[in-house]
């Protein structure tokens, strides 16, 4: 029997142990089982922030782009104002330069739509 147990690494007294029974790779898989279940947390608490975070970047970006849109429709609304407003004030003045000399206005407009038929024949 000496000779067994000296040829056994097992302790004296028990049979021999498969590599799951040993109390320290029990301990081990305890402690490794518990890491993970504190690594999964963290995962999902990071997918969770991360979702979070994509939620509230994309409200702050729907935002901007509200505000950029009314900023764009302003500018318009004020340069097709004043395209309106140069466009009267031009017509005010041919108006006024025709009344003033109609023989002219008259040759010169004879004299554009001769060229614009020339051109365009």
């Amino acid at each position: 029997m000496s000779d067994n147990m000296a040829n056994n690494p097992n302790m004296p007294g028990q049979g021999p142990r498969t590599p799951g029974q040993d109390p320290k790779t029990q301990a081990d898989r305890a402690n490794l089982e518990e890491q993970l279940g504190r690594l999964r947390e963290d995962v999902t608490a990071l997918n969770d922030a991360v979702k979070n975070l994509a939620s509230h970047g994309a409200e702050d970006v729907r935002k901007q782009a509200w505000a950029l849109r009314e900023d764009v429709r302003q500018r318009g609304e004020a340069y097709i104002r004043q395209a309106q407003d140069a466009a009267s004030d031009l017509e005010e003045e041919m108006s006024e330069r025709i009344r003033a000399e109609p023989i002219k206005s008259v040759l010169i407009a004879a004299g554009i739509g001769y060229l614009y038929a020339r051109l365009f024949r």
